[in-house]
């Protein structure tokens, strides 16, 4: 049947799917929000929560595993130019799927107080390479520079999936308030003890005045841009990021100019006997499982 389609109806099927995969996200939305509420129901039951966002992760992670390992699969396969803009598409949209149903995932185990500390060894370098590369879609759709300066002369010792989380959410929120064209720097040195990570984008600036507001969940505040260009996501990532800073005994925040939103982290770094058990597994390779599956394909 899909062969007797034309090239314009299979790519208004594919988008009607879509549609109806962002009206998911909405009622992902409003469930996480009920989770919350339930969640105050049951702080005196610690192991039911547990249980259930063990469960509902599983019913979500495992199938968009299995989606994005199989998308990345056919991208290798050398199709028409039709068939590979429907693969690419399909891909974007898993990519875009996955990172939100982290942040509420992570959002929910905030909420439930289990996000507790796990320090390894960490590979700031690779981690920040598969962040880019998992949002290459968005860099390449606003056809963005990512400029990084990654002053670290060895590994460091830090919580490898809360890395991961907030330089998830730092990049991608840089890459959706960026104007088209424009340069991303990243910079990442240690001073002190501490971990700082600073990252700047040209394009709607936050104002001074919303630092109260900002790192408030489902909180989305106006920019001044009037021109900007849609910006998608549910309103957790800066919340979420903030949670995670603090869980790591550090600070965030930001400072704008006429152009300019430069995000700053400071974390405070961990001895390396804090992990000395985890040392000789191989600095954050846990964090990576989808990708190194995809590799195999």
């Amino acid at each position: 049947m899909a062969e007797n389609m034309s090239d314009k109806a299979l790519l208004e099927e594919i988008e009607k799917r879509f549609e109806q995969k962002n009206t998911m996200l909405e009622e992902l939305e409003f469930s996480t929000k009920k989770l919350y509420d339930l969640n105050e129901k049951l702080k005196e039951n610690d192991s039911v929560k547990g249980e259930f966002l063990s469960l509902i992760k599983n019913v979500f992670n495992n199938p968009i595993s299995s989606l994005l390992n199989l998308s990345s699969m056919m991208q290798k396969n050398e199709d028409s130019p039709k068939t590979e803009k429907i693969k690419s598409f399909i891909n974007t949209e898993l990519l875009k799927l996955n990172f939100q149903l982290n942040n509420i995932f992570t959002a929910s185990e905030i909420e439930a107080g289990e996000i507790g500390n796990y320090f390894s060894e960490v590979d700031v370098q690779k981690l920040f390479d598969e962040v880019v590369l998992a949002f290459t879609y968005l860099i390449e759709e606003k056809s963005l520079v990512i400029e990084s300066h990654i002053h670290l002369e060895e590994t460091i010792i830090s919580d490898a999936k809360k890395l991961d989380c907030i330089l998830s959410n730092i990049i991608s929120n840089a890459c959706e308030y960026s104007f088209r064209g424009k340069k991303i720097i990243l910079s990442v040195d240690i001073e002190g003890k501490n971990l700082l990570i600073r990252i700047t984008n040209i394009g709607d600036v936050i104002l001074k005045e919303h630092k109260k507001e900002v790192f408030n969940r489902f909180k989305k505040v106006d920019k001044r841009s009037k021109a900007r260009e849609s910006v998608e996501g549910l309103g957790l990532g800066l919340s979420v990021v903030n949670a995670l800073v603090e869980s790591l005994d550090g600070t965030i925040d930001y400072e704008s100019s006429e152009e300019a939103t430069t995000f700053s982290i400071v974390l405070k770094l961990q001895d390396k006997n804090v992990s000395q058990a985890l040392l000789g597994e191989g600095g954050n390779e846990f964090m990576f499982d989808d990708f190194d599956d995809m590799k195999e394909f």
